[in-house]
């Protein structure tokens, strides 16, 4: 049976999206550390108490889609159980905690402290959970599986989507999602453990001694204009020459736009005032095309572009580069197979990619 590969654009990925087939294998186990017979913690490592050895798996599920739902009864009914039984493994849970992990008001039910610290770490642990099914069933017939990636957009025309056609080729029972979305907004999934890996830049990233960085590419920023815009026709031109144009710059704070205002400070600049701001390499082709403003993009973005005509390359040198991009993963976290395999095409996919000007 042949999977799908789906994408999202810069949407937060769904919270346990495209799991469901794996969850329910792993709902087969019922408990999650095998209990102890006796009173002491042999077994349980130090510190720990045997009140762990009650934690199911389903109880984790539940305060998973609690904190999703906000209702007891519609959390039951997602996770195929009934009121009552939800309601136990509530109580179960949080007794085995010692602590409430929600406060009930007549609307719902919202989640404490606590709870919002169980959710984090249960949805870290489910992920890990169904790592291993898939492992231990690529070991048997083979890699399947899912992956979840995030990449940014300068890296997807290449080396993600040439790397994505070779895993459907070769691994036809693998599912792959892939978010598209500036490294800040990815490195937040991945450290949720919603993304397996990302293709992008740790530039200003927060804890990345939480993170595993291996390089792939960097490439030169240039300045793209409409191809009817008459300022392609100018040559020798000085980046003083076209600052109070209007310009289409990404968000603040991401590391794109870093290397940008070095580009700008480099030739004696602030950044333009006069300026839009946007995250989609889509949208600000589009914005270009359609008006007389110009963009700084990474230059595989206008070599991708330039093929549809969407944008021609303005004669200005840019003093900076781009931060540069590469595979990063969570280092407290394994990679599936499906994963690795992945990433190696990735990695060769960006071998053949020639350098930049």
């Amino acid at each position: 049976m042949n999977k799908r590969s789906t994408i999202s654009d810069g949407k937060p990925l769904a919270r346990g999206a495209g799991a469901k087939a794996g969850m329910r294998r792993i709902d087969q186990l019922p408990v999650l550390v095998a209990a102890q017979q006796d009173d002491d913690a042999d077994g349980f490592p130090e510190g720990a108490t045997p009140r762990f050895s009650r934690f199911k798996i389903r109880q984790f599920a539940l305060v998973l889609k609690l904190v999703e739902i906000g209702n007891l009864h519609d959390a039951a009914e997602a996770l195929h159980m009934s009121q009552p039984a939800a309601t136990k493994l509530l109580q179960e849970i949080e007794e085995a905690l010692g602590a409430s992990l929600f406060i009930r008001h007549p609307r719902g039910m919202k989640p404490t402290p606590s709870g919002i610290m169980t959710a984090r770490h249960a949805e870290l642990m489910l992920a890990e959970l169904r790592k291993m099914q898939q492992g231990v069933d690529g070991l048997q017939q083979g890699i399947t599986g899912y992956v979840h990636i995030g990449a940014i957009m300068a890296s997807v025309p290449r080396p993600v989507v040439p790397a994505l056609a070779h895993m459907m080729e070769g691994h036809p029972n693998v599912e792959v999602s892939l978010h598209v979305g500036t490294s800040d907004v990815l490195l937040r999934e991945l450290y949720a453990g919603r993304l397996d890996f990302v293709v992008g830049s740790i530039a200003g990233a927060a804890e990345v001694d939480l993170l595993k960085y291996s390089p792939l590419l960097d490439e030169a920023p240039v300045v793209v204009a409409g191809i009817a815009n008459p300022i392609l026709r100018q040559q020798g031109l000085a980046l003083k020459d076209i600052f109070s144009e209007r310009w289409i710059l990404p968000p603040m704070e991401t590391p794109e736009l870093g290397s940008i205002e070095a580009a700008f400070h480099a030739a004696g600049l602030p950044l333009p005032v006069n300026c839009t701001r946007m995250a989609s390499m889509i949208a600000t082709a589009t914005l270009v095309g359609a008006t007389n403003m110009l963009a700084v993009v990474p230059e595989s973005m206008f070599r991708y572009f330039s093929k549809f005509q969407a944008m021609g390359l303005v004669d200005v040198q840019l003093r900076a580069r781009v931060e540069p991009y590469g595979i990063i993963t969570a280092n407290n976290r394994s990679i599936s197979p499906a994963a690795g395999t992945l990433i190696q095409l990735i990695r060769d996919a960006a071998q053949h990619i020639p350098p930049s000007r």
